[in-house]
């Protein structure tokens, strides 16, 4: 079982915007899950459209703060911290944590969560959001493909890196989508509700077609995820059941 028994999980959020915001308060209404909230910038008015937590008041707080007074008011476990996840604190908050929901809208810096899980066995829930569609993702290393048997970084462009919601924007309903099924990813895999699918890509656009799903294998050539033997593997998703 996942996480230890008699113990509530715990799950950090990283990114407090328009993923970070649905996929907390969800979280948090949930009462059964102890949250910590990554972000490092504060609330701006142009930010209120799409960031569900936040209010005309809140303009110039830190978002975690913010975040958190409104979801302790449900009776959440809230823990925040004012910085931004890098290659010098990925791996230690990462490995603390039973789940990880990557809010983010940085290409690089999803790149280091999907390293830090792989490197301490730690399950994640991938989101992205763009202008009228959303992509979310469950990994669990040694389980599923990793971030990277998806999205090599390799594929990462200047422009892609760039592309964040405040250059190509985004549709705040769909933003309130892909952070509802992050939360419901993360709280199946810390045995709160229905099990969660890992390696399943969910494509959500609002116009056309409006679901599909892709199910992609572990890439035995990905520079992340490759590196570990099918023994490791087999022990790692061992531990994970027992």
């Amino acid at each position: 079982m996942y996480p230890e028994p008699n113990r509530s999980p715990a799950i950090l959020i990283v990114g407090i915007g328009a993923l970070g915001c649905p996929a907390a308060e969800l979280v948090a209404r949930a009462r059964m899950a102890r949250l910590t909230l990554v972000d490092s910038d504060q609330v701006e008015s142009s930010n209120l459209q799409r960031q569900v937590l936040f209010s005309d008041a809140d303009v110039g707080r830190y978002k975690v703060d913010a975040a958190a007074e409104r979801l302790g008011s449900l009776g959440a476990d809230i823990e925040t911290l004012r910085l931004r996840l890098d290659p010098s604190n990925a791996d230690t908050l990462v490995a603390a944590h039973d789940f990880t929901i990557d809010a983010t809208d940085d290409p690089t810096t999803k790149l280091l969560i999907n390293v830090a899980a792989v490197s301490a066995s730690r399950p994640f829930c991938y989101g992205g959001v763009v202008k009228t569609g959303g992509l979310a993702m469950s990994v669990w290393p040694g389980r599923s493909a990793c971030l990277s048997c998806v999205f090599p970084s390799t594929r990462v462009t200047d422009t892609e890196r760039a592309a964040g919601c405040d250059q190509a924007g985004i549709l705040a309903p769909v933003a309130g989508v892909i952070g509802a099924l992050q939360a419901r990813s993360a709280l199946g895999a810390c045995g709160i509700g229905p099990a969660t699918r890992f390696g399943r890509m969910a494509v959500y656009e609002v116009r056309g077609r409006r679901w599909r799903f892709i199910d992609f294998p572990v890439d035995d050539r990905c520079p992340v995820c490759a590196g570990e033997s099918a023994d490791l593997r087999a022990r790692r998703i061992e531990s994970c059941r027992s």
